[in-house]
């Protein structure tokens, strides 16, 4: 495939998909990073795994072009890309997470009491 159609496929995953994960399915910080999204309540975000496809490391290239992130995973709210593995597990952990998917629409706001 042409650099610029999986530019177009990249751009258009992250557009039409409000959680999107680009991952390899063997990547430890990948795992975290679906099993972070999972525990802060994202059913099934949109993943594609670069390994599982032929067009993997020029999809890798468009992200690169794109972010300036060379490596997976490399996770997406909103069109907007929070980084890999380890970032998304720091934005969990202060909650900052869990705000960007409310603001997005997956999670419900918590009703103040």
């Amino acid at each position: 495939m042409a650099a610029s159609s999986v530019r177009c496929l990249v751009k258009s995953l992250i557009s039409s998909h409000r959680v999107m994960v680009f991952s390899k399915s063997t990547c430890p910080f990948c795992m975290m990073a679906k099993d972070v999204l999972s525990e802060a309540g994202v059913a099934q975000p949109k993943v594609l795994e670069l390994d599982h496809i032929e067009d993997g490391p020029q999809v890798q290239d468009a992200l690169r072009e794109l972010t300036g992130i060379s490596t997976v995973p490399n996770v997406f709210i909103s069109g907007k890309s929070i980084g890999g593995g380890t970032e998304t597990a720091k934005l969990y952990e202060s909650g900052e997470l869990q705000r960007l998917l409310t603001e997005a629409g997956i999670l419900k706001k918590q009703e103040d009491s």
